[in-house]
């Protein structure tokens, strides 16, 4: 999941309602790069990719941060799209 966790927040992000959701991306430097994450209305850390790291991510730490777009990016828009098809499928 390396080099992953901007588009997979992103697109979760979108696909669980956003802002309106009670949903904050969130940052932190760890291990070397850049790691994202959503937390949620209730302060739950919802982290597609932590399993990239070696040590736990200190998300206490981490800070609230905007996506650099307002809707969903091209590559989140990729990832959703393959959600809601295998979702279809279901």
């Amino acid at each position: 999941m390396t080099g992953h966790c901007y588009v997979a927040a992103e697109s979760l992000f979108h696909l669980l309602g956003g802002k309106a959701a009670g949903l904050k991306p969130t940052t932190i430097r760890h291990e070397g790069s850049v790691h994202w994450w959503l937390v949620d209305s209730e302060g739950e850390v919802l982290d597609l990719t932590a399993d990239q790291f070696r040590t736990p991510v200190p998300y206490s730490e981490g800070r609230p941060r905007g996506f650099l777009t307002r809707d969903p990016s091209a590559r989140a828009l990729k990832v959703i799209r393959a959600v809601q098809a295998a979702d279809d499928l279901a």
